[in-house]
């Protein structure tokens, strides 16, 4: 293996002795420490010669999502600068990074010059990595200018710059400018607080979690009562299916119940006798009898279980601490689910033809049984074993759509596409064409390539075809219309960008390429 060492001069690393690999190792950081740094000055060099105009307003955090808000914050600190509208973009795709990534480094680099100056300083010098400055750049940027600057004055007054100091002198800034954002750690979460997230593992998506595809996160932080509600709703479920002959754990079954609890089709539950006696001391030794579902027949059924019994799961036991309340098994029973059968997330799945060849028998025998991998629109790639439960469990839910033919070029005579010219472009493009953009087509806006100029304005038939269309995130589809940026797609399917600046990009299935000749 052939590198170069920092005199531009080749050598060969399975020559080297112990001394001298250390050596290049040393010299390899510092190498390190000077490209980060030329990026910040690169980065910074760039916002400020693309101030706002009044044809090019300011970019603000609104624009660094995926689809743009009214949030009109700038990107950096405050103090520093603003940035004209669409210059960050075009930064990010000569870096070969993100759009996110783009906006972080110039707000970075904004926060280190005019905020923190003297960790900057220590960036120039050598004496403290970029990305540990740009990471202080980031926890202050909510900061005022002058919170952030007595910040950086006082951590260089100590001379040290280790994350025990920097994270000290920053709770000292917190706490002395804006004591509004110390939070009482004991002050529990409030309604503010509440939502919903739903995290997929899917190459491309930029709020993706770390995991195995065809596994999600879901997280929920919301009313106390209700959520412990469902919590007792998913163990109640739980309990059933172990019932059934689940061997899986207990927070596998759970984690399983939602999928029960949201099913459209009919599935095997177990139906409980709930019993309610009167106190024999003042009524006798009367009783009724009422019979309740509890499982996947409705959350309404599982929910009058729990109440019943005080708030605690009732499963085939009496209720400690409430005489005369409790349950006994029953029997074996089939029921809806609890949503009704026309809902469900679609999902299309790719599979390999010889996958496809029974698809009219039973799941088990679609061909599945192997560890091959299916691609998915919206959650990413996942092993035919995974389809197969899927369609175990939904199958009734499952419907076969007929093959696109990609290599059709009909045209009309409109601005939208019909259905099948839509599924055909994100079938053809499955992600936004935009260089480095990896955002789903099945999320994009379809654009066309050539702008669509009505009939009675003038414009001529067949505007709206396949080759004619893209698909573009919201963001590049904006940034296409008003930033002056063009593309046009080949007869080879790629597509070809350029900027404003003359800069291209070649996009290809494979990935981007810039195509720019130097200098």
């Amino acid at each position: 293996m052939i590198e170069i060492d920092a005199r531009h001069q080749p050598y060969e690393v399975s020559d080297l002795d112990g001394g001298t690999l250390l050596g290049f190792m040393a010299e390899n950081r510092v190498v390190e420490l000077k490209m980060v740094r030329s990026k910040l000055r690169l980065a910074y060099q760039w916002a400020i010669m693309h101030p706002p105009s009044p044809d090019k307003p300011k970019a603000v955090v609104g624009d660094e999502t995926l689809f743009p808000t009214d949030c009109e914050q700038a990107i950096s600190g405050d103090g520093t600068p603003d940035v004209a509208l669409f210059a960050v973009e075009e930064l990010a795709a000569s870096g070969a990074i993100s759009r996110a990534a783009g906006f972080a480094l110039v707000a970075d680099a904004l926060d280190l010059v005019h905020r923190l100056p003297n960790l900057w300083a220590k960036v120039e010098a050598l004496e403290m990595p970029g990305w540990n400055a740009r990471r202080v750049a980031l926890l202050t940027r909510k900061l005022s200018y002058a919170a952030a600057r007595w910040f950086d004055d006082h951590l260089a007054a100590t001379g040290l710059s280790g994350w025990p100091t920097i994270e000290k002198w920053l709770a000292m800034a917190i706490a002395k400018f804006h004591p509004e954002l110390v939070k009482d750690p004991t002050t529990p979460r409030g309604k503010a607080d509440w939502g919903v997230w739903l995290h997929h593992p899917h190459a491309g998506h930029e709020e993706g979690a770390g995991g195995i595809a065809g596994t999600s996160e879901l997280q929920a932080v919301g009313d106390s009562l209700d959520l412990t509600r469902f919590m007792d709703l998913l163990s109640v479920e739980a309990e059933t299916m172990r019932r059934l002959g689940d061997t899986d754990d207990v927070n596998q079954r759970r984690a399983k119940a939602i999928g029960r609890l949201t099913d459209d089709t009919e599935q095997p539950t177990l139906t409980y006798t709930t019993l309610t006696t009167t106190d024999s001391a003042t009524h006798g030794d009367s009783s009724s009898t009422d019979s309740t579902g509890i499982g996947t027949g409705g959350a309404g059924s599982a929910s009058s279980a729990v109440a019943a019994a005080g708030g605690e799961p009732v499963l085939g036991n009496p209720v400690l601490g409430k005489p005369g309340v409790g349950v006994k098994p029953g029997r074996l029973a089939t029921t809806p689910g609890p949503f009704g059968r026309r809902r469900g997330l679609r999902v299309m799945a790719h599979v390999n033809l010889a996958d496809l060849f029974a698809l009219g028998l039973d799941p088990h025998e679609l061909g599945l049984d192997g560890d091959g991998i299916v691609s998915t629109d919206r959650l990413g790639q996942i092993l035919t074993t995974q389809l197969r439960d899927w369609l175990t469990r939904h199958g009734s839910l499952a419907t076969i759509t007929p093959v696109v033919d990609l290599n059709r070029t009909d045209a009309v005579d409109r601005h939208d596409p019909p259905e099948w010219m839509d599924t055909l472009v994100r079938l053809r493009d499955p992600h936004c064409v935009y260089p480095n953009c990896e955002r789903s087509s099945w999320d994009a806006d379809l654009d066309h390539i050539d702008p669509y100029l009505p009939l009675g304005e003038g414009g001529p038939p067949g505007q709206t075809r396949p080759e004619n269309l893209a698909p573009l995130c919201r963001r590049h589809h904006l940034m296409k219309t008003h930033g002056k940026w063009r593309y046009r797609r080949t007869r080879d399917g790629t597509y070809i960008w350029t900027s404003q600046h003359g800069r291209t990009w070649l996009v290809t299935p494979q990935g981007t390429h810039d195509t720019s000749q130097p200098g």
